[in-house]
């Protein structure tokens, strides 16, 4: 019988009411693939979802929203696409550019 490997999900709401995920395999990819300067930064990114400062959606691409949030003189931005009510992360970066596209349809109060 083959033993079945266990993957850890993280989730979190967002400041749009989703849940938002992401499989532990996945993050790993992120922060130690693309984003290695995530590395260790889980807890920022998610935060990034919860206590965003603005979201933005850019028409472009359907469903798929850039939360950014303020981090010290950093922005970490995550992007996530939306589906059903749910959505999953489909990549995060650090930035100190303030380069937003298409429309800001959330901003913190």
């Amino acid at each position: 019988m083959k033993k079945i490997k266990k993957i850890q999900i993280y989730e979190i709401t967002s400041v749009l009411k989703k849940k938002i995920r992401t499989s532990e395999n996945y993050w790993q990819y992120i922060s130690e693939t693309k984003h290695p300067d995530l590395k260790n930064k889980l807890k920022d990114v998610l935060e990034s979802l919860s206590k965003a400062d603005e979201v933005w959606q850019n028409p472009e691409i359907e469903n798929f929203y850039f939360y950014y949030h303020k981090i010290n003189k950093h922005w970490i931005c995550v992007i996530a696409r939306h589906l059903n009510g749910d959505g999953f992360i489909v990549t995060a970066y650090l930035t100190s550019k303030f380069k937003r596209k298409g429309k800001k349809i959330w901003q913190k109060k």
